[in-house]
Formats: structure tokens, C-alpha cells, sequence
């Protein structure tokens, strides 16, 4: 596999994509440098490009140290002022050139005010940071409830094939979650069971294909979903509104 998960904290990965022909590696989101520079080390490789999806210190915080043991890295990352170290500001719908790889700038606005996922159309790989997770999605901080959902919305275009490169390992708790919302959705129970089989604690990539059985935040049209919501709340079976009910009573969910 070309896309390797970095461990950090407790439950981030850092992202790294390995460039084996020219002994390079890019990564996403590096909250701190330690295991960046430790992959490198084993893997014998240098740190050529690390991308930003937004301003949180653990996705940002190692890029200080990283520039300084790689000078050369290019840092990529939207508009915004709470993101020190980026040299090449990136613009929505922009594409850009990593190695081999081609990365469409996709607007995820949200979580934050200036989100933003790296979306590779020929690999079929999304990194969206903490837009979206398996089985669930992010919290809204700076942006807005409205702004979240149609960055859902908008993942749900893209083609089921799409591997899913979240930034946390929520996956478990999210399932919890997604099971009380829909206690008889065949598709939660059975990955369930799959990861506690799973050798490896990394649930990750997801794949779209599977989020749209799974997530809920992905399946506010469905009927068990509105039913849901209907009992925590909601007024009318709109998508926004079923989507602010599970994401309010995701946010007490313990």
C-alpha cells in the first residue's frame, strides 16, 4: 500500500504517502513531528510535502519542527491566519500536483470556517481531516451546523469506490452510536463484528461504499434515521434538520 497511518496522540493519524522511486514521503495533518521523523528514519525517506486541512493544533502542531529537520517541504493549506509555515496557500477547486499525484482542493467548511479535504479522483482516495469520520462526523466548532451538512452532502457525490482517510480513530464509538440510531441495520452489525476480528487496532481507510450503509450523518434520508430524530426532536424530515438532531445528540453521546 502506498498510504501508510502515522499514530499520534491518542487517536490521530497522520497520513503519510510514500513515494518509494524517489525515497520521498508526503503527509497530512502532522499534529506533532516525533513519529513523522521516526516513519522517516525507518522508512528511510525525507519529508517532501505535508498538506493542512485546518488550523487545530493537533493537525498542525509538528510543522514547525518538521520544516526545520526538512527545509525544503512544501506546506500546503487553505486561507487562514491561524496556520503558521504554509507556503503554498490553496485555493477551493484548485488542483494540485504531489509527486504523482493529483489533489482537487474540496471545500469542507464545518468543523471549521476553512476546512478543506485533498481529494485524489484517479486513486479514489479523500483525506478529510475531521469532516468526516467512519461512522460519524465532526463536531462544529468555528463553522456552522449548515455548513457541515452540505460538506456532507457534498462527499456523497463522490464516486462508492472513494477510500475514506479520516484523521481520528472514532470508529468504534461512532458505531455505538450509529447501533442506537439504527438497531436493526444489518450493515453496523456486521462491522462491528468484522473490526473486533481485526488484527490491527487501524479501522481505517473507509471506504464511501461503506459510510453510506453505515454513517448516519450520510443517511438522513432513511427512514429509521428520520424516525430517529423525530423522537429526539426534530420538527420535519428535512436532511438538515434530521442532521442537527444526530449531530447534537452525538455531542452528549458517551
Amino acid at each position: 500500500m502506498t498510504v501508510y497511518p502515522i499514530p499520534a496522540f491518542l487517536d490521530n493519524y497522520i497520513w503519510a504517502i510514500i513515494d518509494k522511486k524517489k525515497d520521498v514521503f508526503d503527509c497530512i495533518d502532522p499534529g506533532e513531528a516525533e513519529p513523522v521523523v521516526a516513519f522517516a528514519k525507518t522508512q528511510k525517506l525525507k519529508l517532501r510535502t505535508i498538506l493542512l486541512t485546518h488550523h487545530h493544533n493537533d493537525h498542525i502542531g509538528g510543522v514547525g519542527q518538521l520544516i526545520k529537520e526538512y527545509p525544503a517541504c512544501v506546506v500546503y493549506g487553505p486561507h487562514d491566519d491561524r496556520i503558521p509555515y504554509i507556503t503554498n496557500q490553496v485555493q477551493i477547486n484548485q488542483a494540485i500536483q504531489v509527486g504523482n499525484y493529483s489533489f482537487h482542493i474540496l471545500f469542507n467548511p464545518g468543523h471549521t470556517s476553512t476546512h478543506i479535504s485533498y481529494y485524489e479522483s484517479r486513486q479514489g482516495w479523500l483525506f478529510c481531516g475531521d469532516t468526516l469520520f467512519s461512522a460519524g462526523c465532526g463536531r462544529v466548532f468555528d463553522g456552522t451546523m449548515e455548513e457541515l451538512h452540505q460538506s456532507i452532502l457534498l462527499f456523497k457525490k463522490l464516486p462508492p469506490a472513494t477510500q475514506i482517510f479520516c484523521a481520528h480513530e472514532y470508529t468504534q464509538q461512532n458505531l455505538r452510536f450509529a447501533q442506537t440510531v439504527e438497531p436493526e441495520n444489518p450493515a453496523i452489525k456486521a462491522h462491528i463484528q468484522h473490526l473486533k476480528q481485526q488484527p490491527t487496532p487501524c479501522s481505517l481507510p473507509s471506504t464511501l461504499n461503506m459510510e453510506l450503509s453505515i454513517n448516519p450523518f450520510l443517511r438522513t434520508e432513511n427512514k429509521d434515521v428520520i424516525q430517529y430524530a423525530f423522537q429526539h426532536g426534530a420538527l420535519s424530515s428535512n436532511s438538515l434538520e434530521v442532521f442537527k438532531i444526530l449531530r447534537n445528540q452525538k455531542n452528549s453521546f458517551t
